[in-house]
């Protein structure tokens, strides 16, 4: 994960900018939803509170 230090949840507009391909890599397939966000994603680890869809 290239912001192996932060959650989708904690990723702002600019690592959004910079990581975009990554993101869609991390968001293709959705099996886990945020229950803090809602953002969605294929694997647990990249959410701060998921919940398998």
């Amino acid at each position: 994960m290239a912001k192996d230090t932060k959650t989708l949840c904690k990723w702002d507009k600019d690592d959004i900018k910079d990581d975009f391909k990554e993101l869609k890599k991390i968001v293709s397939t959705p099996a886990f939803v945020c229950k803090k966000c809602c953002r969605v994603a294929k694997k647990e680890e990249y959410l701060c509170k998921p919940e398998e869809l």
